[in-house]
């Protein structure tokens, strides 16, 4: 989008903006706002508004990115390095600083760049600088070097200290020395003009053994320098003349190092800079409820209760589009009732939009494809307005005209005004139907009739005011959309006591057509009223039927749950009665001789066919019960959600939904079902669990596996509780029963015995690998 730095101007953007510069926590931010400009088309707009939700999603989830208080931008530092070759260690120590957090934040990015995409653009910038934080790590905490910067700095540094204890010694026998006690003035080694020396009375100058250096302040004495720490100066003064060099050298070197990398460098100062505007941007999100507008392919505008951000507080909201039924829209209404603020408002929106940050707008507020805005706002009712003023409008619109078309932002204040009103009106007819033609997006406002009546007459022209309160003569800063705005300036006249004579000529003057408009207009604001009257009727009513079908649902709702508990309640009772009852007949049969047991079991076997017919309808009705509860409930399975599968026992946790099915992962087990199957669990699902060890020797005469797939239940039920017991005692920790996966009956029997054996462990359904469904591993206790 373009932006003209005059247009730029008019909407007083730099002061929009300082809501955000406000709430940034360095330069660095604030040098990324001031460089701030709306994107160049609609995918980058896109990947600004990615970016900035990624950051509010991370920091809810993580907390903000790390930060130091004290980062500062070193653009200006590598310039000036540029040129002199050297940095200071204070310097050096801000370029760290800078590249530390660098690092921790791109520490912080890599760890979520495959789960945020959009971060990935940020990780890209910041390279790796490992070897100019180690050159760095040379300097302390204030910048300067450490003694072991370089082998000659540490020896340079060791031979000063040598020097200085030698220097202190002899200072010492001076102080202890009788001859010297009346000459000192005190007994302290100071350091003047880079020398050591000691504190001599005036009058015994010119006896002590060595040579002035300085005068103390009161004159009273004098600074001296012993002859025998003469040489030991001198050598000093040597060794700190080595020593700045030495620094010198080895800032030189690390300042080359630094520049080396400047490109890289800049680039990680400028993700610093982004990181602490999103944290600007989503504290004014946070404290004035600034919203992010949806985007749309077509040039359009649509705002919900803007606000324009200079008024704060005090502004009244309002609620604007235009672009989707029509592409102009002409607001009037009195002088200082708000039309130009209303002008500016939608420019800063967009304007704000298109930079990729929160608009002062409610939720549902659209920003479409709009290329650029161009704006011509002024005050009518300036004394400076004359021939040179109206001439700078024209060029301005001129420029408009030529540089608009179907995809651009018009905004244009006080059409025909600054010149004969007749004149005036037909330029602005003339105006706004080439803008029409152009296919432009244009807001205007005006109060010339003629304009109004081609508002009202032209198609996908759209007309609005700004609310005018006859009561109190004042005006509500209101937008009324689709209604003209009427001129007050004859109603005002009378109220404030104008005669009426002349009233009654100034009514005569207007012109027919004029008049006409104005009872069009009157006409309509006495409908919109009488509409307004009935919305808020018809908006009660409609509140209080809400409230009583709610009340009805709540009751509804509670009679079905009432109803389903008794009907679930119900069916368990009837399915522990079966479960026992079959529990009861293999204890009997148990109980029985081989002879009797046979003749038994093939009495009994119609009889457990319509037990198991009977559990399986029982197991249906939950299922189909539990199903029609997941769809009341509005469930609708997510990653991440806790499931049960309906007909099992089985409760996970869903991995991945891929259409209509859903992979889920039960202890071990990872097994792809129908999202219909699965209802929310009540429990949570069993933690994933290793399958155990296999038995390095294997027990004689005991098989790890038993198969009866194709058998019967009768036929299998006995073979399976007689090998589990036998691999159990032969010290199997796992065993397989294959079973197979028909309708699942034999399945539900073995996982029912189970369930009763004491010694078992725990159950599970084969995994992948393990034959699935098929197989049932159970695990012995120890």
């Amino acid at each position: 989008m373009k932006v003209h730095k005059d247009v730029w101007r008019l909407l007083e953007m730099d002061k929009v903006l300082s809501n955000f510069a406000s709430n940034v926590r360095s330069n660095l931010g604030l040098q990324t706002l001031a460089h701030l400009a709306p994107s160049e088309n609609l995918e980058n707009l896109y990947q600004r508004q990615e970016l900035l939700r990624a950051y509010r999603d991370y920091v809810d989830r993580n907390g903000d990115f790390p930060w130091t208080q004290n980062v500062d931008s070193v653009e200006d530092l590598l310039l000036s390095a540029r040129k002199t070759g050297l940095l200071l260690g204070r310097e050096l120590l801000s370029v760290r600083t800078l590249l530390l957090l660098a690092e921790k934040i791109k520490t912080a990015l890599s760890s979520i760049k495959e789960e945020v995409p959009p971060f990935g653009v940020l990780l890209r910038k910041i390279r790796d600088f490992s070897q100019e934080m180690k050159a760095l790590s040379v300097l302390d905490e204030d910048g300067n070097l450490f003694d072991s910067a370089s082998p000659d700095l540490s020896r340079i540094r060791k031979s000063e200290d040598s020097v200085r204890q030698t220097i202190r010694a002899r200072a010492q026998s001076i102080f202890s020395n009788p001859r010297f006690n009346s000459m000192l003035q005190e007994k302290i080694l100071s350091y003047r003009q880079n020398r050591f020396t000691v504190l001599v009375r005036q009058e015994f100058a010119s006896r002590f053994p060595g040579t002035i250096v300085d005068r103390s302040g009161s004159g009273n004495s004098v600074y001296m320098e012993p002859r025998s720490m003469a040489d030991l100066n001198s050598r000093l003064v040597l060794l700190l003349r080595d020593e700045e060099e030495e620094k010198r050298r080895i800032l030189s070197e690390i300042t080359a190092q630094v520049l080396s990398r400047e490109r890289a460098i800049l680039d990680a100062e400028k993700v610093l800079g982004q990181i602490d505007l999103l944290y600007a941007v989503t504290t004014v999100m946070d404290k004035k409820k600034w919203k992010l507008p949806l985007l749309a392919e077509k040039p359009l505008f649509a705002f919900h209760s803007l606000l324009h951000p200079l008024l704060g507080e005090h502004g009244v909201p309002l609620s604007i589009e235009c672009g989707r039924d029509f592409r102009i829209l002409v607001v009037t209404g009195p002088n200082t009732g708000g039309k130009t603020v209303t002008l500016k408002a939608v420019g800063v929106g967009t304007i704000l939009a298109w930079c990729g940050l929160p608009i002062p707008a409610e939720e549902g507020s659209f920003v479409g494809n709009l290329n650029a805005v161009y704006a011509d706002i002024g005050d009518e009712q300036s004394i400076e307005q004359n021939l040179s003023t109206f001439s700078s409008h024209l060029k301005n619109i001129i420029h408009i005209i030529e540089e608009a078309d179907s995809h651009s932002l018009v905004l244009l204040d006080e059409l025909g005004a600054g010149t004969d009103p007749q004149e005036g009106a037909a330029l602005g007819v003339a105006l706004l139907d080439t803008m029409r033609e152009k296919k432009c997006v244009t807001l205007a406002t005006t109060h010339h009739n003629p304009i109004k009546r081609y508002a009202l007459t032209t198609q996908y022209v759209e007309t609005a005011s700004m609310e005018f309160d006859a009561e109190t003569l004042a005006p509500t800063y209101r937008l009324l959309m689709g209604i003209p705005g009427r001129s007050n300036a004859l109603y005002i006249a009378e109220r404030y006591g104008m005669p009426v004579d002349v009233l009654a000529k100034a009514r005569l003057a207007l012109k027919e057509q004029e008049v006409s408009v104005e009872d069009i207009i009157t006409d309509l604001q006495e409908r919109k009223a009488h509409l307004d009257t009935e919305q808020k009727q018809i908006e009660k009513a409609r509140q209080e039927l809400a409230v009583r079908r709610e009340k009805f649902q709540e009751k509804e709702a509670c009679f079905e749950r009432q109803k389903e508990q008794i009907l679930s309640q119900a069916e368990q009772k009837a399915t522990s009665i079966l479960v026992a009852a079959e529990e009861e007949s293999r204890r009997m049969l148990r109980a029985l001789d081989e002879s009797a047991k046979s003749a038994v079991q093939r009495a009994l076997h119609p009889k457990r066919e319509k037990i198991r017919e009977k559990r399986k309808e029982l197991e249906k009705r939950e299922e189909k019960r539990a199903l029609l509860k997941m769809k009341s409930e509005g469930f609708h399975p997510e990653v991440g959600d806790t499931v049960k599968i309906s007909g099992t026992d089985i409760t996970g946790t869903i991995v991945t939904l891929k259409g209509k099915k859903a992979e889920v992962l039960a202890g071990a087990i990872r097994m792809e079902v129908p999202i219909s199957t699965l209802t929310r669990a009540s429990k949570p699902a069993r933690e994933a669990m290793l399958p155990p060890s296999p038995k390095i020797v294997r027990p004689e005469g005991v098989p790890n596996s038993l198969m009866v797939r194709g058998m019967t239940v009768d036929e299998a039920m006995p073979l399976v509780e007689k090998y589990l017991d036998q691999a159990m005692r032969a010290g199997y920790g796992s065993v397989e029963i294959i079973h197979g996966r028909g309708e699942g009956i034999l399945r539900r029997e073995v996982h029912t015995l189970c369930a009763h054996l004491s010694y078992v462990e725990n159950y599970r359904l084969g995994g992948p690998g393990e034959g699935g469904y098929g197989v049932t591993i159970i695990t012995f206790k120890k």
